[in-house]
């Protein structure tokens, strides 16, 4: 578990693993809460960076790839919005290409809120 992860509670563990009917249930949820902005979670990517120096990329995951994995892991992982980024395209830090909306609060509060629905409105 790295330093940004919150851990789920054991008490509460919860854990979804990935399958096609799981996948859509994210999609569409995610889908839903980015309707105002025009947008889709399969076309909106968190991309990482080791420093805010150099800039080496490190890490790139598209919303749907994220809400999936938070499913599965029980827990909503914090992004340092120095290193961490929402962008257009993956395996980028171009400014140009930043996405000003969902800010990478939003998108946790997305994860949360996909998480919860997920524990506890979901029977799958």
């Amino acid at each position: 578990m790295t330093r940004n992860e919150k851990p789920a509670s054991p008490i509460n563990s919860f854990s979804l693993k990935p399958s096609a009917v799981v996948i859509e249930r994210v999609r569409s949820f995610l889908d839903e809460r980015l309707q105002p902005q025009g947008l889709d979670c399969r076309s909106i990517y968190l991309n990482t960076v080791n420093n805010i120096v150099d800039q080496t990329l490190t890490y790139s995951q598209s919303l749907l790839g994220l809400g999936v994995d938070t499913l599965e892991w029980g827990a909503v992982q914090a992004h340092d919005d120095w290193e961490s980024g929402v962008f257009s395209r993956s395996w980028t830090f171009d400014d140009s290409l930043r996405v000003d909306q969902p800010s990478m609060a939003d998108i946790e509060q997305m994860m949360k809120d996909l998480l919860d629905e997920a524990k506890y409105e979901w029977m799958v």
